[in-house]
């Protein structure tokens, strides 16, 4: 989806949304029911996990701009910033603080293998398995990579940043075309199909109003601006 379409379906999106609310991932709720799922996001502040920013405290902070899948490389280069840091200033872990936000198309990064496979996200994203030719079946920020790095650099780069910084995404990219896949692919409505593809995004990472929201927010509390993948 182009940056304009989903900049404008984003808009007419963010103006149906009164009396919805919705927390983080799986923990949605409708203003004036008893439970529920809705598809949209929340108008309320405190329905959102916004709490990451207040824990970043460290010396050195960063944002780092995911846009595009890039494989992977942009979130490889939240690792490569804590390994120089640590080499170059002796920066012990508690004094590095990182944010990656993956929004726009790098929002297939957050979905499991299993959608992956499902879903058919290979073909959908044009990334082949460099062996076989084919699409590949598999999230590729997950496990072995595909682009000859040594695996203690390149293999399972998601869940490494999972480990060491924050994660976050964007709601308005994951709806407008994750959670839109799953009503095309299983003929679903809007709730239960927000509701299947929550099921498969991977445990850590938290989802944002909108990656806008998220790279500005992480500006505010003191993190340096880098494009990590291409724009």
């Amino acid at each position: 989806m182009s940056t304009d379409r989903r900049e404008f379906l984003g808009a007419l999106a963010a103006a149906a949304l009164a009396g919805r609310t919705v927390g983080t991932a799986g923990t949605e709720r409708q203003v004036g029911e008893g439970g529920g799922t809705s598809p949209t996001s929340p108008t309320s502040p405190s329905d959102w996990d916004v709490s990451w920013a207040e824990k970043l405290n460290g010396k050195h902070r960063a944002v780092f701009d995911n846009i595009e899948m890039s494989m992977g490389l942009g979130l490889l280069r939240v690792l490569v910033w804590m390994k120089d840091y640590a080499e170059v200033y002796q920066s012990p872990a508690s004094d590095m603080s990182a944010v990656a936000v993956l929004r726009h198309n790098a929002i297939w990064m957050i979905m499991d293998d299993e959608f992956w496979r499902h879903h058919n996200i290979g073909a959908l994203t044009k990334i082949n398995d460099p062996k076989s030719k084919l699409p590949v079946r598999r999230n590729p920020v997950l496990g072995p990579n595909l682009i000859g790095l040594p695996p203690a650099l390149g293999d399972d780069t998601l869940r490494k940043v999972l480990g060491s910084a924050t994660v976050l995404a964007c709601n308005l990219a994951f709806t407008l075309d994750v959670v839109e896949k799953v009503k095309a692919d299983m003929k679903l409505d809007d709730a239960k199909a927000r509701e299947a593809a929550l099921k498969h995004v991977i445990p850590g990472v938290t989802l944002q109003p909108s990656g806008v929201f998220a790279v500005l927010r992480a500006q505010e509390a003191g993190c340096h601006y880098f494009l990590s993948s291409e724009a």
